[in-house]
């Protein structure tokens, strides 16, 4: 039998001030916490459109085409900047991009402790 678990999804506050324009990002985010084989899917057909299907990609066009295949694939709502951006692809604070990727994997990372937390509760104590 499978273990209930918790809710796979986390909302959370956004308060950037974008370093080229000046903009300030702000809005509640929720996301993914793990992703579905089929969003794991979508994910990487998308990484791949970005990519273009480089054989050798750069490191910038890499990092580029995985972070926003991953923000695609892990945000379920979002503020309506991030909606009129398209989803940021049309963004031009890129260091905003970055730091709402780094809170998706901190909520992750977070999202996981717990989960792990709940596996050690439940696992039968050895006898002595």
């Amino acid at each position: 039998m499978y273990a209930t678990l918790p809710k796979n999804e986390v909302t959370f506050n956004f308060h950037e001030v974008g370093s080229q324009t000046g903009i300030v990002y702000d809005g509640q985010f929720t996301v993914k916490c793990i992703l579905s084989i089929s969003d794991k899917h979508v994910l990487e057909l998308e990484k791949t459109r970005l990519m273009a299907d480089y054989a050798n990609p750069s490191n910038g066009l890499a990092g580029i085409a995985i972070t926003l295949s991953t923000l695609h694939a892990k945000i379920i709502d979002s503020p309506q900047w991030w909606k009129d951006l398209s989803n940021g692809y049309s963004m031009l604070d890129e260091d905003v991009i970055m730091k709402l990727y780094d809170k998706c994997v901190e909520v992750e990372n977070k999202w996981k402790e717990s989960l792990r937390e709940m596996g050690a509760k439940s696992e039968p104590k050895a006898n002595p």
